[in-house]
């Protein structure tokens, strides 16, 4: 697992291969945060279940979220509901429950409602953002910018029809997802349908002004050119540390263990 630290980009240093971290061991090292997990598209809070007590086991507070019409508030699930208002769950997440100094990671589509959030944490609750195999979308962009023109024709039509989103399908869930097995049963049944506008809604604000952290993490096993480039642009991007984990997109499934790790070493 590598980690390369924005002191080490500025200093031009070669990244170093960090020693692992393990969790029976990191209660000493690791200072008291609040780390909020926030799901890719489709998924839910469920989907960081079995990594929650490995972080918390670990001396951190850890809370998940579930985005508006997902997971737990799916029949909350309604058109209007997008980007926009996934960025304002993560705030009102930190301020109702009055968490300061927040770590967000962000997973996969969670990445465009954190760069929503970030352009818009006029209280500065959150002190360091980290994009997981995520979008890591700028100011005016959309999820659906990093789509193919006939997948962003898709979903402007289903927008315009009125229709929702369906999940990949199963059998693409290997090759996109690394996730099979159990974990796919397990998720089958709990993904559910998203509103186009959650793609298609542009981020509002300059996500990385200020003086917070900002991570990059990326999962070495997912071939996705979208997230390769993401990371190979934040590697370069003085504002940006960068990590990654050895596994593929939904590491936090399928390995968590090692999930954990890389949040442990991220923080």
């Amino acid at each position: 697992m590598k980690q390369t630290t924005r002191r080490t980009v500025l200093a031009g240093a070669t990244a170093m291969l960090s020693p692992p971290i393990y969790l029976s061991s990191a209660k000493a090292s690791v200072s008291k945060k609040h780390v909020v997990l926030v799901h890719g598209a489709w998924h839910g809070a469920w989907a960081w279940q079995e990594a929650i007590p490995l972080l918390t086991e670990s001396g951190l507070d850890v809370s998940a979220i579930d985005l508006s019409g997902m997971g737990t508030t799916a029949h909350l699930q309604a058109l209007e509901i997008g980007l926009h208002a996934h960025g304002q769950d993560i705030l009102n997440h930190l301020f109702f429950f009055d968490i300061q100094d927040a770590v967000v990671v962000a997973h996969s589509y969670g990445g465009g409602a954190l760069s929503q959030a970030l352009a818009n944490d006029t209280e500065e609750r959150i002190s360091h953002g980290i994009y997981l195999d995520a979008f890591r979308i700028g100011e005016g962009e959309a999820v659906a910018d990093y789509q193919s023109q006939e997948v962003r024709d898709g979903m402007l039509q289903s927008l315009s029809s009125g229709e929702y989103i369906p999940a990949r399908p199963r059998d693409t869930w290997a090759e996109i997802w690394g996730m099979t097995g159990p974990a796919a049963d397990h998720a089958e049944p709990r993904l559910r349908p998203m509103s186009p506008n959650c793609f298609l809604e542009k981020v509002e604000g300059d996500p990385f002004q200020g003086e917070r952290r900002l991570t990059y993490m990326r999962c070495m096993q997912n071939g996705n050119h979208v997230f390769k480039e993401f990371h190979e642009q934040s590697s370069s991007d003085t504002r940006f540390d960068t990590a990654e984990v050895d596994g593929h997109h939904n590491v936090m499934v399928m390995n968590p263990t090692r999930m954990a790790e890389a949040i442990l070493e991220a923080v």
